[in-house]
């Protein structure tokens, strides 16, 4: 069964920091990287990949959401329902998945419609996303390298 079979699209998520201060045209340029890097290995037009971030229209999760939008993927957040009242409100997705009520009860949800995990910096509920994500991978730790990609940022005062 080939690919296109299972997925109309590759799904790839976006994880990073959102509240914290952080360099955003280094995590612009690192983003823009390994998104060019994964079509490229994946040989597959933007127009066939759904990036999938936190909603949230602030941090990594916007300038995620604005990288796809510029180069025509569809976008995609899931978050809980607390982030449709944040004070930054939410990006406009082409979809959006909403569980639960607080931060974090959506890390499962997320984790298990991706295909990819892209993170950028991050926090706590980044890192546990990683994790999550990793334990998919437990049988087979060579495919991890080809749909994990990690970019430390440090934090700015």
């Amino acid at each position: 069964m080939s690919y296109k079979q299972i997925h109309e699209a590759l799904r790839v998520g976006v994880v990073g920091y959102s509240g914290r201060k952080f360099d955003e045209a280094i995590a612009r340029r690192e983003l823009s990287e390994v998104l060019n890097e994964l079509l490229e290995q994946r040989e597959l037009p933007p127009s066939q990949v759904e990036l999938v971030s936190g909603l949230t229209n602030i941090g990594v999760p916007k300038i995620a959401y604005e990288i796809a939008a510029e180069a025509g993927m569809k976008t995609v957040g899931i978050s809980a329902a607390r982030a449709l009242s944040s004070s930054v409100g939410v990006y406009a997705v082409d979809k959006q998945i909403i569980v639960g009520e607080n931060y974090g009860d959506e890390s499962e949800e997320f984790i298990g419609y991706i295909d990819v995990l892209i993170r950028i910096g991050g926090g706590d509920q980044s890192l546990g996303e990683v994790e999550m994500f990793k334990r998919r991978f437990e049988a087979d730790e060579a495919s991890l390298s080809n749909c994990l990609f990690e970019v430390d940022l440090p934090e700015l005062d």
